[in-house]
């Protein structure tokens, strides 16, 4: 994460829960690289409603075409990002193949946020 703070590109925090996201940061030694948080207790709707995840692009100034969600929910975070136009990764900790989206269309899966720097094509300095 911090790779990627570091890089210029701008985090966001989308979350269907009900726990305080600031706490959340601070848990997961987040603090300064979440550039916006929406969570479904204060907006209101959870993903994969198209509009927590277009509240999230509209917090972080960006359009869906410049954005990539990353998550661990296919049903919530990817088919729920790939509905408003963004791009979606799926973050699976466990064994399981790439998820079928179309016929002709995988959604890359990562096993590590580790992982997630050279998928955007960033290397380090």
């Amino acid at each position: 994460m911090r790779q990627l703070s570091e890089s210029g590109l701008r985090i966001g925090l989308i979350s269907n829960t009900h726990r305080c996201l600031e706490s959340f940061q601070s848990h997961f030694e987040l603090q300064g690289l979440v550039s916006a948080t929406v969570s479904s207790s204060d907006h209101g709707l959870m993903k994969p409603h198209p509009s927590i995840f277009t509240e999230a692009l509209h917090l972080l100034g960006v359009t869906a075409a410049e954005a990539v969600m990353v998550g661990d929910s296919f049903k919530h975070d990817v088919i729920g990002a790939l509905n408003v136009g963004m791009r979606a990764v799926l973050l699976n900790r466990g064994d399981a193949a790439a998820p079928r989206v179309a016929a002709d269309h995988t959604v890359p899966v990562i096993h590590s946020l580790r992982e997630l720097p050279p998928l955007l094509g960033l290397t380090r300095p």
